[in-house]
């Protein structure tokens, strides 16, 4: 026990753990303070023909640009590929969609390997239901890297690529042998196509799902991916499958109101769960976030969305910080509008174990307004929150924002139990070196890209000497959690270059 007399010798200390006491509060005070009153701000009214229109996924970062796509609009009104600043200034279409030999209407999103950016569009081609491409950050080097035929290969690919440093792996929303949709890889030179599975939707094949939905992630064993339809109750699953294409477990089959249904985005992982969302079901019938383990057990619903208090229709994916799961959802909210495809939709976050909801934002569709039913994913880059509405903003086309989340990692960082850190070279190209000034026991480094997903974990760390090798990592932004016992130790950015 601590007596009067303790406390006077040790006069000092006492004064010392004081005046940290009274920073952290005072640090809390303004983390409190900025949270409330955090700036959301328009970066980008879509306009067309000039820099097209309809944005319908999500951003990706190299540090310096975003980048990404819009559905419609540009000179052939068949889509854009562009880059942006995150402070609104450099904007450049890098490509306009054309139909045919380029292809037209992307879906998903962007991803990067270093060198090339990657994605696919729905349709287009020379059988006009959807291409594979690849192209440079500047615009330059554009290849067409597969033509998608329907029956063979699929069609209507609406999600994003993933990529193992060998392969390209993803999903086509139809076609294939029985027309519900198709998982393959490719080569990031166009050799190489194998398709991996086809979705099937019957008894004989134990209800594997169809409509593939969203992109699929990977844990380095398997591959992980939902289906918006089909599965025993026919509102969609979770499925599991080896890259080779063998070991295909369906690992749940949605239900309606207890589970949700219709899952219409990606899952996340944090290397413990599998976080989603449904865009429909659940107690209100207006979606929901869920949580379930990799072997398909321990499912639970996180939330029910309600429409105008929390949002409802969710269409993307969340993105994790380590503390809590951000998201959008595209209607619903203070603003509501008039449902799915008019309706305005918030910005929310909460725990991972279903806690703390916080509605961050509600868009508007006044005029001038910030946007309105956005159809995709939150990506951060520690300071702000970065997005896109498919529809809203000054010209009814859409916008890009980006929502500042106050002094939150700056309070975690200071933390009496956070020791100090260093990560040298960062950026790096090869591999950094990360010292701690404890010595640790037993600790876990985990790597997140800016979707939330784990990119690299490394287990059993004891000393004070951590080497991060790059491997096959693209370039860009990453967060890194370092933690022991189950306890955060310091939450911090590394950057990639070439």
């Amino acid at each position: 026990m601590c007596g009067v007399s303790t406390i006077i010798t040790d006069d000092k200390k006492m004064k010392k753990q004081l005046q940290k006491t009274i920073l952290i509060a005072i640090l809390a005070i303004v983390s409190l303070s900025n949270i409330a009153n955090a700036q959301y701000t328009k970066v980008l009214d879509f306009a067309s023909a000039t820099i097209g229109v309809f944005p319908n996924a999500d951003l990706i970062s190299d540090g310096t640009f975003l980048y990404g796509m819009t559905v419609n609009g540009g000179a052939n009104f068949m889509g854009t590929i562009f880059k942006i600043k995150p402070d609104g200034t450099g904007y450049a279409t890098l490509l306009d969609f054309d139909g045919t030999s380029k292809g037209r209407s992307p879906r998903g999103s962007l991803i990067s390997d270093g060198t090339f950016l990657y994605g696919m569009t729905e349709g287009g081609g020379t059988n006009d239901v959807g291409t594979i491409f690849k192209i440079m950050p500047n615009g330059t080097g554009y290849l067409k890297l597969l033509d998608f035929s329907g029956t063979v290969n699929g069609s209507a690919p609406v999600g994003s690529l993933k990529y193992d440093g060998t392969f390209l792996y993803g999903m086509t929303f139809q076609g294939g042998t029985n027309t519900f949709g198709t998982i393959f890889k490719i080569k990031p030179d166009g050799t190489g196509y194998i398709k991996l599975l086809d979705f099937v939707d019957n008894n004989i094949n134990n209800l594997k799902g169809r409509f593939p939905s969203g992109s699929l992630i990977s844990d380095g064993t398997f591959l992980y991916g939902m289906t918006s339809e089909g599965g025993a109750n026919n509102y969609g699953t979770v499925f599991k499958i080896m890259p080779d294409g063998t070991g295909y477990v369906k690992l749940f089959d949605f239900a309606k109101t207890v589970s949700g249904k219709n899952p219409l985005g990606s899952l996340i992982s944090d290397g413990t769960f599998l976080y989603g969302m449904t865009s429909e079901g659940g107690a209100n019938n207006k979606g929901t976030v869920f949580k379930i383990k990799p072997d398909g057990t321990g499912y639970t619903k996180l939330l029910d969305f309600d429409g105008m208090a929390n949002g409802m229709s969710p269409l993307g994916s969340l993105l994790s910080d380590g503390t809590f799961l951000y998201g959008m959802t595209s209607a619903g909210g203070t603003n509501n509008g008039l449902g799915i495809f008019n309706g305005i939709g918030v910005i929310f976050r909460i725990k991972p174990d279903g806690t703390g909801y916080t509605k961050l934002h509600d868009f508007e569709n006044t005029a001038n307004a910030d946007g309105q039913a956005p159809r995709g994913s939150l990506i951060s880059d520690g300071t702000f929150l970065y997005g896109m509405t498919s529809q809203g903003g000054t010209n009814n086309k859409g916008t890009i924002f980006k929502y500042q989340l106050g002094a939150v990692v700056v309070l975690q960082n200071l933390s009496e139990n956070n020791p100090s850190i260093s990560i040298y070279p960062n950026p790096f190209s090869i591999h950094a070196t990360l010292q701690t000034a404890i010595v640790l026991k037993n600790a876990t480094l985990t790597v997140c890209n800016l979707h939330g997903q784990v990119v690299k974990e490394i287990k059993n760390i004891s000393g004070q000497t951590i080497m991060i090798f790059r491997n096959n990592l693209p370039s860009g932004l990453y967060f890194i959690h370092l933690t022991e016992n189950n306890k955060v130790i310091t939450t911090t950015k590394l950057i990639i270059t070439d």
